[in-house]
């Protein structure tokens, strides 16, 4: 075995053995066949695809202005290697992202990778599993934040919070994700009907001046939840929630996906009453349990 840096050591590729597959695999790259072999199906977005304010919508997203925001815009940049997306300048205004829409035929740049959207039956879900796992970051522009913002895997909804005060107002099929108030604080929620639950994870997240000061500043963070449902109409499973790869919290059933709805992955962010924020979106990876197999994959050949 050679050394070639002091964090890179390099003897070979990894091939199949001989019992890869019963003998298929030899000698055959498992980086080309490991992740068709996972139980689960995985689309991962860098954002290192550069797209223009306005291209957001042709890449498959439906963008929703709340509370008739001012000069608005979402983009991804070489200077900004991220999906930005600023709220504008108007208090208690901003933007909801949900990836739920086909991408345009005269897309610019690159179609949103993700599991959405998803239209939900009564027993889709059922013995599977979902997880999204995404980095994000906040930001304020002179002072601390004061701002709200939904980061999430949610039911079609075109008003998830209220602009006035952050409170959530997801509509009935719920969501699972986190939230952070005009006080900074973040918390996790988690609903599978008409009332979504917020609960304080006693993180107070950005109202350090030092760390949130300006639109530069970015105060970023690792979000995720993984969802185990058993009878999805019924509201039965178990999500875990995670902050910076620490578990944070697990709620027994209140799962979401109940029912003949529509989820995909949402962003949400408005100003606050005295501060402008802003949004970033590094990365967004989330997976779901192939078709045909059930936890605890006792069956199938993976």
């Amino acid at each position: 075995m050679s050394s070639r840096t002091s964090g890179t050591h390099f003897q070979g590729p990894l091939l199949g053995s001989g019992d890869a597959a019963r003998g298929l695999f030899d000698d055959v790259s498992l980086g080309a066949v490991d992740s068709a072999r996972s139980p689960y199906k995985v689309w991962t977005d860098n954002f290192d695809v550069q797209a223009a304010d306005g291209q957001l919508v042709k890449m498959g997203a439906t963008l929703t202005d709340l509370n008739s925001a001012t000069s608005a815009g979402e983009s991804i940049s070489g200077q900004n290697p991220y999906l930005l997306i600023n709220p504008g300048t108007k208090s208690d205004a901003g933007s909801s992202v949900q990836f739920n829409a086909a991408p345009a035929t005269d897309l610019a740049g690159a179609p949103f990778r993700s599991a959405g959207p998803i239209v939900s039956t009564a027993s889709l879900m059922d013995g599977r599993e979902f997880f999204f796992y995404t980095r994000v970051g906040f930001a304020s522009d002179t002072t601390a934040w004061d701002g709200k913002a939904i980061v999430g895997w949610i039911v079609d909804d075109t008003t998830p919070l209220a602009t006035a005060t952050g409170a959530l107002t997801i509509g009935t099929g719920g969501g699972v994700g986190f939230a952070v108030a005009e006080t900074g604080e973040l918390s996790y929620f988690t609903s599978g009907g008409a009332v979504t639950t917020s609960t304080d994870t006693a993180t107070n997240v950005l109202t350090d001046t030092a760390d949130a000061d300006d639109a530069g500043a970015y105060v970023w963070y690792t979000l995720g939840t993984r969802t185990r449902f058993v009878d999805a109409s019924a509201g039965t499973g178990v999500t875990d929630f995670y902050v910076d790869g620490r578990n944070v919290a697990t709620v027994a059933d209140s799962v979401t996906m109940p029912s003949t709805q529509t989820y995909s992955m949402t962003y949400t962010i408005c100003n606050g009453p005295a501060r402008d924020s802003d949004l970033a979106v590094d990365y967004c990876i989330t997976g779901i349990t192939r078709s045909g197999l059930t936890f605890p994959y006792s069956t199938g050949t993976y």
